[in-house]
């Protein structure tokens, strides 16, 4: 595809020409469907400032990847064309998550390593992994990969003396205002996303030796505590994560 067919060119070809008109030619939205077009026409107004074309993300690749050669002193001789199973997918995926700085690192490192003849590292997996990742999620792994074991705890209320248990909170962990993500408090969710997708190793039975680190958490202004708890048998739940071998290698790849 010649570079100067833009984005939205390529998805007017795909689109169901006579099923749009048909479906135009239904009776027009109701008075509440009017202010909510409004609403919704407003809201979606920025996604196309957001979608690169393949213009940009070549004038932003043509100075990126010298300056990823020239950060790691990596001569001209060593420079090939990358693998189209690499190179492809990574820019098609740069239209859509470019204008999230992490993720853009994230695939010019990944398309940079595809492209050093002494280098074997790169996968075609790595595309996908990215491509499934928050910015919130891209700090993470950033700020593990400098610090690769993290604590975790889980409030719990032990129901009997049979050794029964339920949870009253999800794990904590203060990585994400470590990281300075945007939405801190989504760390469950990160958790299952990085476990996942293999970049982290969960231990729900394993924990830190050293206690300092649980009780940084529990001192933590965002720790959860329970109202009343007196009443109950709480059950601190400690646990830990770190990253995996894989997550290793694919920090190597997509952020040294």
């Amino acid at each position: 595809m010649n570079k100067k067919e833009t984005f939205g060119g390529e998805i007017a070809k795909q689109l169901p020409v006579k099923d749009i008109y048909h479906d135009l030619a239904q009776p027009t939205l109701s008075t509440v469907g009017q202010g909510l077009q409004g609403v919704t026409k407003l809201a979606l107004a920025p996604i196309s400032a957001l979608v690169w074309g393949y213009d940009k993300i070549a004038d932003y690749l043509n100075v990126a990847i010298p300056k990823y050669f020239e950060k790691r002193k990596i001569e001209k001789e060593s420079i090939v064309s990358p693998d189209p199973a690499i190179a492809v997918p990574v820019v098609e995926a740069m239209k859509y998550t470019s204008h999230k700085k992490e993720l853009r690192e994230m695939f010019t490192n990944l398309l940079g390593t595809a492209m050093n003849a002494d280098s074997i590292d790169a996968h075609p997996a790595f595309v996908d992994i990215i491509k499934q990742l928050s910015s919130d999620e891209g700090k993470v792994i950033k700020y593990l990969y400098q610090d690769d074991k993290q604590p975790m705890i889980k409030i719990r209320i032990k129901l009997d003396d049979n050794g029964g248990e339920s949870d009253l909170s999800p794990y904590f962990s203060d990585i994400g205002y470590k990281a300075d993500c945007q939405y801190p408090q989504k760390f469950p969710e990160y958790l299952d996303n990085l476990h996942r997708l293999g970049i982290i190793e969960v231990y729900y039975d394993r924990f830190l030796t050293n206690e300092k680190y649980y009780e940084e958490l529990k001192y933590h202004s965002n720790f959860p505590h329970i109202a009343g708890k007196e009443k109950y048998n709480i059950v601190e739940k400690k646990s830990m994560y770190e990253l995996s071998e894989f997550g290793k290698k694919f920090c190597k790849v997509c952020l040294d």
